[in-house]
């Protein structure tokens, strides 16, 4: 048996798919919150956030019908929300930058692990939000996603 909540969500996906404007603002105010937390966890600020985030629900409204209602209609619209960020960022940047690893690691974005425990979750947000794009989005992928570093060259397409 549906319970009430999913028989809202899949009113809205209903509404969605016939291009009810109502509906569609009705998901977006409803799932604006999480897809924007995990879009600031891909981009620099507020700003990008919104031009992802934005983007994001575009994509779900035009592909609303591909959902096919195996899994959750949330995971299907974070990953969504992911891919319009990757995406995103690997706009930024000319293809031919390599990331140096050795370069990282002696550069002004390590962090020596002394205190930890002391970082709020803002702290930690500013931290990951001031890394450079790219290195952002592994940072995300792997820690966050849990993703392989294979899987995550692949996604990006960088060794």
């Amino acid at each position: 048996m549906i319970s009430s909540k999913e028989a809202k969500i899949q009113e809205l996906i209903k509404g969605c798919r016939d291009k009810d404007r109502k509906s569609q603002k009705l998901l977006y105010e409803k799932y604006f919150g999480i897809m924007m937390s995990i879009s600031m966890r891909y981009c620099a600020n507020w700003d990008e956030s919104m031009e992802v985030v934005n983007s994001g629900f575009l994509k779900v409204f035009l592909k609303i019908d591909a959902y096919q209602g195996k899994g959750s209609f949330e995971g299907w619209m974070k990953r969504i929300i992911i891919n319009t960020a990757l995406d995103y960022l690997k706009s930024l940047k000319p293809r031919t930058e390599e990331v140096d690893d050795k370069k990282i690691f002696d550069s002004e974005y390590f962090l020596e692990n002394k205190a930890l425990s002391d970082f709020s979750v803002e702290d930690i947000l500013q931290q990951v939000q001031s890394l450079p794009p790219m290195s952002r989005a592994v940072f995300n992928l792997n820690v966050i996603e849990g993703f392989k570093h294979r899987d995550i060259a692949e996604q990006l397409e960088i060794s």
